[in-house]
């Protein structure tokens, strides 16, 4: 194993786990980035196989399918409506 793909690989869990907010909470980055990154990611995997970079690839994959996830929830998840309270503010006078 070189350096490099455990660098890459760190990199890359990282941000797969910084993703995971935005999958519990109900806003949702827009489909063409989500579509974006899975295309991206996985010309990225595709890549370093080539390479022989695995943990590499096993990092993209975690990538791949947390923006895959985030890509799901958009298209087939309808948004949870969530009124938002009105306050009434109400002047009587004495």
């Amino acid at each position: 194993m070189i350096w490099e793909d455990i660098v890459i690989a760190v990199g890359c869990f990282s941000l797969a786990l910084a993703l995971i907010p935005s999958i519990r909470k109900t806003h949702k980055p827009e489909k063409s980035s989500c579509a974006l990154s899975v295309i991206c990611l996985t010309a990225l995997a595709i890549s370093f196989a080539s390479l022989g970079l695995w943990l590499s690839v096993a990092s993209e994959i975690a990538g791949i399918i947390t923006w895959g996830i985030l890509l799901f929830q958009k298209r087939y998840i309808p948004k949870i409506y969530v009124p938002i309270p009105q306050f009434h503010t109400h002047n009587k006078s004495i």
